[in-house]
């Protein structure tokens, strides 16, 4: 039996390749210009961002709310976990100095804006869990994003009490507990965000099963079968 996620992104499979294309062939024509960094990035991700924002409002209708609230959760996420990757691959791969390390949209790389993009994370794991009370892979993350925004809580008191930027906190190599971990701020950070995303994406996975019709019940979530199948546009 189809599910209605499966509904929701099968149309979108060959425009997926068109994106794919159309962004590595502006990457391809910005890197040969000497284009900055944030604009090979955003030339690279905007065929994409129309197709995404489609693929939530249609994960709505064919399933539901929380199930396309999950979806730009996850999406948003994994985004973010990319521009921890491409900080690290600056600073050990291309041996960048700190000061010139800030990903891709280095003008993001800032105390404030992680703090609130960590709070952003608990919320809509807290708010997720209202709907999806069962999904046991939330309630893993939730004590995770709990302790990374204790973290950027701490950064950012620091920032403001200051007006410095960079602390390793309270893990990083010279953090406040014992001196920290032997791990760089921006290597424990990657390592905090990859621990909040698999069981973010597991659960996700797990959750996205879980959408399907009920032998026997015409609704899915408030949404008809025919909808399902295509029988209302």
């Amino acid at each position: 039996m189809t599910t209605p996620t499966a509904f929701a992104w099968r149309p979108f499979l060959p425009w997926a390749g068109v994106a794919l294309t159309i962004g590595g062939a502006g990457v391809a024509v910005a890197a040969d210009l000497d284009a900055p960094i944030w604009l090979i990035g955003a030339i690279g991700l905007a065929p994409w961002l129309p197709l995404l924002a489609i693929a939530v409002v249609r994960t709505w209708r064919v399933a539901d709310g929380w199930l396309a609230f999950y979806l730009a959760l996850v999406m948003t996420q994994v985004g973010h976990v990319g521009e921890h990757v491409a900080q690290i691959v600056q600073l050990r791969v291309l041996g960048l100095d700190a000061g010139h390390a800030h990903g891709v949209f280095g003008a993001l790389d800032i105390e404030w804006v992680h703090f609130v993009w960590n709070a952003w994370i608990l919320l809509a794991v807290g708010l997720l869990l209202v709907g999806f009370r069962r999904n046991r892979w939330l309630w893993i993350t939730l004590p995770l994003a709990v302790w990374h925004l204790g973290e950027h809580t701490l950064l950012i008191a620091i920032h403001l009490a200051t007006g410095t930027a960079g602390d390793p906190g309270l893990l990083a190599r010279g953090g406040v507990i014992g001196g920290g971990l032997p791990l760089a701020r921006p290597d424990l950070h990657l390592l905090y965000n990859l621990a909040e995303t698999l069981p973010l994406l597991i659960g996700f996975g797990w959750q996205w099963r879980e959408a399907r019709p009920v032998p026997g019940d015409h609704r899915v979530r408030g949404v008809t079968a025919d909808v399902l199948h295509g029988g209302a546009g």
